[in-house]
């Protein structure tokens, strides 16, 4: 990724996410899992697909909460 981070319209698997924030991707599993990350689909095999602006968005919440539980 490069160091802005991928642009607003990148299609993103949780380990492109997690690779992005330097996160576990269980991090982001938990976001969606909560129904609080928007998904934008899902692979064949079912993994989560995100856009890089929602995850923005999300991230720029005025509640955000980083008690990573």
């Amino acid at each position: 990724m490069t160091a802005g981070g991928p642009p607003d319209d990148a299609l993103l698997r949780p380990c492109d996410v997690a690779a992005w924030l330097d996160v576990e991707e269980a991090w982001l599993a938990r976001a969606i899992a909560r129904e609080e990350l928007p998904v934008m689909g899902f692979t064949s095999v079912g993994e989560p697909i995100v856009l890089a602006a929602e995850v923005r968005a999300w991230l720029r919440r005025p509640d955000v909460s980083w008690d990573n539980s």
